[in-house]
């Protein structure tokens, strides 16, 4: 056996090269038939991309309603979970709400003693008419605030606003002469991007105040808005006390009017759009339940204190940002519709429409881009918070 073996010894060696020299062919041709699949696919899709802007998109929404409850009651049982879909009038969240309802019966029958001693009261209305005529002071005055910027704290903002709004156009300048002299190339890209710099934080210092500006109006409306009511709430109490026959009608009245007051607000808290009976109910035709924050045994309204109890995201409202990049930006208009394709269906297509391109870039891995707001059609609810999707803009 020996002797055959070494007598056969090279065209064993023969063999073995030509098996070699042929596997070694296979995975050649292989791999040229895979790189020649690639180039083609490569070529297909930069074909397809030629005529469309490419951007990854995060799928946002614009209104949620924010759900809570406070007035005492324990909640019993929790019919849903977060990220479930839900209706209108649904419900969500069912409450013993026994210490409320006992409440609202003590408020009654205190309004109900109260007016019966009304009856045999004295009528005083000095007091009650000085009142008035302060929160009449007080209205005009702050009215005149509101309607002239005169309020210390306004004309204040109203000065940072003229100084934060030079020092931006004096930013602006510097920008526009720097950007200048690096294009001559008399500066470096870090001096211009230290003027770029400050001239974000420029911008910024400016919308910080008009923010405050607008912040302070709205409180100041608020303001107003609770001395109208106050007064309104004590014009009526003076009517009432007006027709007493004795003297301790404004004393009597003030009690009816307060507990009448107690009585409305404890009875206007369950007459909200989510609350039905003992049960929290969806108040959104399409909604998804986020940041549930009970749990059953939980006591809610402690001491007549908001309890968050759970958001319901609209599914209606529902949004993509796209972040565009800045070279692309140009060929992106407002109204523009796009074609969206959902990572979780990457098989599926949908349309959409662009609803604002903001006025600022932001940077994202060394690169600019634009977070472009589109409207998608969603009629199957495919899109939902939190998912992704690449949309893609005509050019």
């Amino acid at each position: 056996m020996k002797d055959w073996i070494l007598s056969h010894k090279n065209a064993v060696s023969v063999l073995c090269v030509i098996a070699a020299l042929v596997i070694v062919l296979a995975v050649f041709i292989q791999r040229k038939n895979k790189i020649e699949a690639m180039r083609a696919a490569e070529t297909l899709i930069s074909s397809y991309q030629a005529a469309e802007i490419e951007a990854w998109g995060e799928v946002l929404y614009s209104r949620v309603e924010s759900i809570s409850i406070d007035f005492p009651s324990t909640v019993t049982d929790v019919l849903v979970k977060e990220g479930e879909r839900v209706t209108s009038a649904q419900p969500l969240v069912t409450m013993d709400i026994s210490e409320y309802n006992g409440n609202v019966e003590k408020l009654k029958q205190q309004l109900s003693a109260n007016q019966s001693a009304l009856d045999s009261a004295a009528q005083d209305i000095t007091a009650l008419q000085a009142d008035i005529a302060r929160a009449q002071e007080e209205i005009t005055r702050k009215t005149e605030e509101y309607n002239n910027g005169t309020g210390a704290d306004l004309k204040l903002l109203q000065n940072s606003q003229s100084l934060a709004l030079k020092e931006f156009e004096n930013a602006k300048k510097d920008l526009q002469h720097y950007q200048s002299l690096y294009d001559e190339g008399a500066v470096s890209e870090m001096t211009l991007n230290q003027y770029t710099s400050m001239l974000d934080q420029r911008q910024k210092a400016v919308e910080d105040i008009e923010a405050s500006i607008q912040k302070t109006k709205t409180a100041l409306k608020d303001e107003l808005n609770l001395l109208n009511v106050s007064l309104k709430s004590k014009q009526v109490q003076l009517s009432q006390l007006q027709q007493g026959n004795s003297t301790n009608v404004a004393m009597q009245q003030s009690g009816v009017s307060s507990t009448q007051v107690d009585l409305n607000i404890m009875t206007g808290k369950t007459e909200r759009g989510y609350i039905k009976e003992n049960q929290i109910v969806s108040n959104v035709k399409n909604g998804i339940v986020k940041n549930i924050s009970v749990n059953c045994g939980n006591h809610l309204g402690i001491q007549g204190m908001p309890t968050e109890v759970l958001q319901i995201i609209d599914a209606d409202s529902i949004t993509i940002s796209a972040e565009v990049y800045e070279e692309f930006i140009g060929s992106v208009q407002i109204g523009g519709n796009v074609r969206i394709v959902p990572a979780s269906y990457p098989d599926i297509s949908l349309s959409g429409t662009v609803t604002h391109i903001p006025d600022m870039a932001v940077e994202k891995n060394g690169r600019r881009i634009v977070r472009v707001i589109v409207k998608p059609d969603n009629p199957d609810n495919i899109l939902k918070p939190g998912y992704t999707a690449d949309v893609y803009f005509p050019k």
